[in-house]
């Protein structure tokens, strides 16, 4: 018996002849002129795979998945090419409660970076908390994260104006420094709040979530000096259209703080799987871009979902003016997300005559 493809053309237009689905495009494209015409300015810790990094990407993915619990993992190494490599750890745990029939969460998320050759150190601890409400056929995700950052930095790999020896005519990190109000350590509280909706459309589900990052203004100088950790914004979409077990999932993400933009847009497909051990195969294709100085990396990611478990390795082509220095060579990533079975069982409705 000779089995008839689907015919993908045939199923995309009857999907967008339906009303509902016009109305939600047309809006959906409008929200992306608007992110692509309103580039404000970021520069923070983060990850290429903001999908696979929820805690860090915004306080309102904690509890945002189907289970009981969720234990992530991500690691980034960068710049390995031209320096000592830019390293990056989170560690991330939450978990879904009810009080009565309202769906709430708790989580938390540690962070470890080192970077650069005065082995800068930023370890950030917070602790999240969301609430989940469904109004009708609309889901709403509000979340807030608390904790503390702690900074600090090796002052042996670096020489100041002061080390300059006339003798020799070099620098000499022997010499005094004469810097009396530097410190080699500073930590501060940190307060980030998000939020994210989603709707399902027949085949079509969206997602828009906003996050505002550093809500205490925090001082953040070496120096003793007033030097307040500005706003960061950060703003995401995602478009998930459901074809059979296929799916495709253009996505578009904008971190801005001060004069910093880090935009990454892409594609990602999905194709689920009948097999009791493989669930799920994915593979995706961004790019990174400021829109301002200069197209900045390219990025290749690959993954499967093993029973509850996924797993997603990415790597950044590094294609800005850097590129020769690095030999096209920029950071890698690594994600593993456990998911646990929901606990609550789902409401199964089984039809029966009447006696």
């Amino acid at each position: 018996m000779k089995l008839k493809s689907p015919n993908i053309l045939k199923i995309t237009k009857n999907l967008f002849d339906r009303p509902k689905i016009r109305q939600f495009l047309f809006l959906y494209i409008f929200f992306l002129h608007f992110t692509f015409l309103n580039n404000i300015n970021s520069q923070d810790i983060h990850f290429t795979q903001i999908y696979y990094s929820p805690l860090v990407t915004n306080p309102a993915n904690t509890g945002n998945f189907d289970g009981n619990w969720r234990f992530v993992n991500n690691y980034r190494n960068q710049w390995k090419a031209i320096s000592i490599p830019f390293r990056t750890i989170a560690v991330s745990y939450d978990k879904i409660f009810y009080i009565f029939t309202e769906k709430f969460s708790y989580g938390i998320n540690v962070i470890d970076d080192k970077s650069g050759n005065i082995n800068l150190k930023v370890n950030k601890i917070f602790l999240s908390f969301a609430y989940h409400k469904q109004i009708d056929f609309n889901i709403f995700h509000f979340g807030i994260q608390c904790g503390y950052v702690f900074k600090n930095f090796s002052t042996n790999n670096i020489t100041f104006p002061s080390q300059f020896d006339m003798s020799i005519g070099l620098f000499n990190s022997q010499l005094p420094n004469n810097e009396t109000n530097l410190k080699t350590s500073i930590n501060y509280p940190d307060i980030n709040f998000g939020g994210i909706w989603e709707r399902k459309y027949g085949k079509i589900k969206p997602i828009v979530g906003m996050c505002l990052n550093h809500l205490t203004f925090a001082n953040e100088s070496f120096l003793g000096e007033k030097n307040n950790l500005p706003l960061k914004y950060s703003i995401f979409s995602s478009l998930d259209i459901n074809i059979k077990s296929f799916h495709i999932v253009p996505s578009i993400f904008r971190m801005s703080q001060r004069k910093a933009t880090d935009f990454i847009g892409g594609i990602e497909l999905k194709q689920e799987l009948k097999s009791l051990l493989f669930r799920k195969i994915y593979c995706g294709f961004y790019n990174r871009n400021d829109f301002k100085t200069a197209n900045d990396a390219l990025i290749f990611l690959i993954g499967i979902q093993v029973k509850q478990c996924n797993f997603a390795v990415s790597y950044d082509i590094n294609v800005s003016p850097l590129a020769k220095a690095t030999n096209n060579r920029g950071a890698f990533e690594f994600s593993v997300i456990y998911t646990s079975k929901s606990l609550i069982p789902n409401k199964i409705t089984m039809p029966c005559e009447r006696i």
